[in-house]
């Protein structure tokens, strides 16, 4: 059989990690492949992400001659630092280039959000202060409160790659203790690792979980109409 007999999914993701692709990968449906684009991400602040975000068109081009089924822009803060409506614009923009479907990751993680019916919701990321304002000021744009919020203050995209999935787990835990109770906690950055402890944080805390690269990879499959569920990446699996 071809690889990708069922999907092809392209995955615009930062040259710095490796981390998002590879939870992908270790997951993947049968039948479902991915291609890679990457971007240079300068620093993880407001200058560094437009160049990121500038060059997501090329990107898409060259995602599109692997003849994907749909492409994915990955890193949240390129688009929800552009303000409301930046996901549909950059989606609009991906489509009349390649022809091709496209979805965000910051799109996704407001759709499962709102999949699981959470309207308060405890943050955990890697980014600064000002970074998780406007990270927060999307979210409440889609009525979900954001009931506590912190970062790590990384601004070298690479920083995210020396820590392991334990380090979301103890984030999540402390940003949902400091919320004081929320419907659910998201972990926002797609090269944070979280797969590994995703059922555990859930477990331990009652809540649901969304992580960047856990919702983007569900938005994925359900655009492309595949209902397949993921075991051991988290309540979100369970609704359609």
């Amino acid at each position: 059989m071809l690889l990708g007999w069922r999907a092809k999914i392209g995955q615009i993701r930062p040259a710095t990690a490796i981390e998002g692709a590879e939870e992908w990968r270790s997951v993947a449906p049968t039948g479902v492949a991915f291609a890679d684009a990457r971007t240079i991400v300068p620093r993880v602040d407001e200058g560094g992400l437009k160049v990121m975000m500038s060059q997501v068109l090329e990107a898409s081009r060259q995602l599109a001659t692997s003849k994907v089924d749909l492409i994915v822009q990955c890193g949240a803060p390129g688009t929800f630092l552009d303000g409301p409506g930046a996901d549909e614009r950059i989606t609009s923009e991906i489509t009349a280039h390649t022809g091709i479907p496209a979805i965000t990751m910051q799109e996704s993680a407001v759709k499962a959000l709102q999949a699981l019916d959470a309207t308060t919701v405890a943050v955990g990321t890697i980014y600064t202060n000002d970074v998780n304002e406007a990270l927060a000021a999307s979210l409440e744009s889609h009525g979900i409160k954001v009931s506590a919020i912190e970062g790590l203050q990384m601004t070298d995209p690479y920083d995210a790659s020396t820590h392991d999935a334990d380090s979301a787990y103890r984030l999540g835990k402390a940003v949902y203790k400091k919320a004081g109770g929320a419907d659910a906690i998201l972990i926002s950055c797609g090269t944070y690792r979280t797969f590994e402890t995703l059922p555990y944080l859930e477990m331990d805390t009652g809540a649901a979980v969304v992580s960047s690269n856990q919702s983007t990879l569900w938005h994925a499959l359900r655009t492309l109409g595949l209902p397949d569920v993921i075991p051991n990446l988290g309540r979100l699996w369970t609704v359609a």
